[in-house]
């Protein structure tokens, strides 16, 4: 007897594609932060911090998702590099902001040049229209895979019953 069930090519599965694409940019960016000093949740963190003025740690945490024993591991770091300082509340020593150095910003502006690069080489030859309808697919699919998450998280099973629109049993 063969098999008569169709098949499927994983290079058509949305979600397989979106993993290899991500997994390929990562790898480049690793390569990227490793030629300048630094692990990519290290560059994550930094990234944040170079993001805003100033920064709490908890909010770090909610920018990047690193959990919060690596994120203060590399704040630690980054302090020792001179790359930040770390100020503590004068009220409440468990509350502190996080800011660039001089010197931080210098190496932050010199990360986020070669990010700019690998996103120009990797988006080369796309017209600004179509890069500017790829960033609201990308979006759009990052909003509804949240809700979607959610939902599950909130209501198990019968949150994916409810996605493929069964009766949860």
């Amino acid at each position: 007897m063969t098999d008569e069930r169709p098949t499927r090519k994983l290079s058509s599965v949305v979600p397989y594609r979106m993993a290899r694409s991500n997994a390929e940019m990562v790898k480049l960016v690793s390569l990227l932060c490793e030629a300048n000093g630094f692990t990519l949740n290290l560059w994550r963190v930094m990234s944040a911090i170079g993001s805003f003025r100033s920064i709490s740690p908890m909010e770090i945490g909610k920018l990047t998702t690193i959990d919060k024993a690596m994120v203060s591991r590399a704040i630690r770091d980054l302090v020792e590099r001179g790359l930040i300082i770390r100020r503590t509340d004068e009220r409440d020593a468990r509350w502190a902001q996080i800011e660039l150095t001089k010197e931080g910003a210098i190496v932050f502006d010199r990360m986020v040049a070669g990010i700019d690069m690998l996103e120009r080489h990797l988006f080369d030859g796309i017209p600004p229209e179509k890069m500017d309808a790829f960033m609201e697919m990308l979006g759009f699919v990052e909003r509804r895979a949240k809700a979607a998450r959610e939902l599950v998280e909130a209501n198990g099973k019968a949150g994916f019953a409810s996605i493929f629109g069964e009766d949860a049993e």
